[in-house]
């Protein structure tokens, strides 16, 4: 559904979908203020119909100011076009709830208290989307998870713990700044990780911001090292080379391109060894695709190894299909932004990416493989988060 979404447009999709929103505001204006509307004819003293007609004129007016934004650079007046349209999508579903709320504590519309129950959702969804395209979109959460792994060949007693913090879906450009990133990176330090894993998207679309990104990504700090893999912005977006080579340059960090890299948890004798196989998004990345470019990485890296815990870092979750089938113990990816969009306290049980993905936010087990999918730090198609908070994902695990 996401190459569907992008061949279209996101913005033809939003402007389209804020019309039919509009249009379903007006239905249940019409319902819920039936006793304003029947007089239609006489508009100079029907103020809640020429209210209604007000307000959604404003919205399409103020939702042009999003091409307005982008063609003079003027940031704020892009923000506000897209609240706006933001706004018109939300009114439809909380003008719906209004009406379910009405018919359930009153029998007749007719009541003042139907134009208080219909501009309360006017008002809740229009603070709904300035939430989500302010506050919503910048601030960044920690989401922790905990995994215990025993072996048969474990040592009686003995656990070995370390800290993997996850950094997903950077995507600097337009609606990323480096000061968002700057701020991922110091809660990520601020965990005082073993690791850290990188798993792509690191700018939008425009590969000359590599150099700056880097220029963040280089003060991330980890005992054993920090380890990046490449999504499928880095791969298809315009100047993919410049943000290959601004990541393999950097001294600091290991891009893995389908490989595996090594690292000992504990010390000496009683150390126990952990691989990190990076599978790099291929150019197709269909679902069928991905399923079968990561088994052939994993049946290239895998076999003759004997590392005590396996990571797969791969910016697609669909890797978990083959990662499941082999010694696989931890898959980390990222990719769908957790979906973005839910309703908050829901989770992922009303959440946009249930549209997108089987597996989209948080900790999933598939035999003895376990994967946990990262929410990202950036946006992508739309701009805004309400719900699935950006986020460094924390994983502590224990061996024995």
């Amino acid at each position: 559904m996401t190459k569907y979404v992008l061949k279209i447009g996101v913005d033809r999709i939003m402007r389209s979908g804020q019309l039919v929103a509009l249009l379903a505001v007006l239905i249940e204006a019409w319902i819920m203020l039936d006793y304003s509307w029947g007089r239609f004819g006489n508009l100079p003293g029907d103020s809640d119909a020429l209210s209604v007609v007000a307000v959604v004129a404003v919205l399409l007016i103020f939702s042009e100011l999003v091409r307005v934004g982008r063609s003079t650079s003027i940031r704020w007046l892009m923000w506000l076009g897209f609240i706006a349209r933001f706004a018109a999508l939300g009114w439809a579903g909380t003008g719906l709830l209004a009406l379910l709320a009405l018919w359930a504590v009153s029998d007749s519309v007719g009541e003042p208290l139907a134009g208080s129950f219909f501009w309360a959702a006017g008002g809740l969804a229009l603070m709904t989307s300035a939430y989500a395209f302010t506050i919503g979109r910048n601030r960044i959460v920690v989401r922790k998870f905990r995994i215990a792994r025993s072996h048969p060949a474990g040592d009686a007693g003995r656990q070995y713990e370390f800290r993997i913090t996850v950094l997903s879906d950077l995507h600097l450009g337009e609606f990323v700044t480096a000061e968002h990133i700057r701020r991922a990176v110091q809660i990520s330090n601020s965990e005082s990780p073993d690791i850290v894993l990188l798993l792509g998207d690191y700018v939008d679309s425009d590969g000359s911001l590599a150099d700056r990104l880097v220029a963040e990504l280089t003060l991330l700090e980890a005992k054993l090292g920090v380890f990046a893999v490449l999504g499928n912005h880095d791969i298809r977006s315009a100047g993919s080379q410049m943000i290959i080579d601004a990541l393999e340059r950097d001294p600091n960090l290991a891009l893995l391109r389908d490989a595996s890299a090594f690292v000992e948890v504990g010390a000496g004798d009683e150390s126990k060894t952990v691989q990190i196989i990076g599978i790099e998004s291929p150019s197709d990345w269909r679902s069928s695709k991905l399923i079968i470019f990561g088994g052939e990485v994993l049946d290239a890296e895998l076999p003759g190894s004997r590392a005590d815990f396996r990571i797969v870092a791969s910016h697609h979750p669909e890797v978990i299909f083959p990662a499941a089938k082999t010694s696989v113990d931890l898959i980390v990816a990222g990719h769908t932004h957790g979906g973005q969009l839910a309703v908050p306290f829901t989770g992922r049980f009303l959440n946009v990416g249930r549209l997108v993905a089987k597996y989209f936010l948080g900790l999933y087990e598939l035999g003895t493989t376990t994967l946990v999918v990262s929410a990202g730090i950036g946006v992508g198609v739309i701009p805004a988060r309400i719900g699935v908070p950006p986020e460094v994902t924390l994983i502590e695990i224990s061996l024995d």
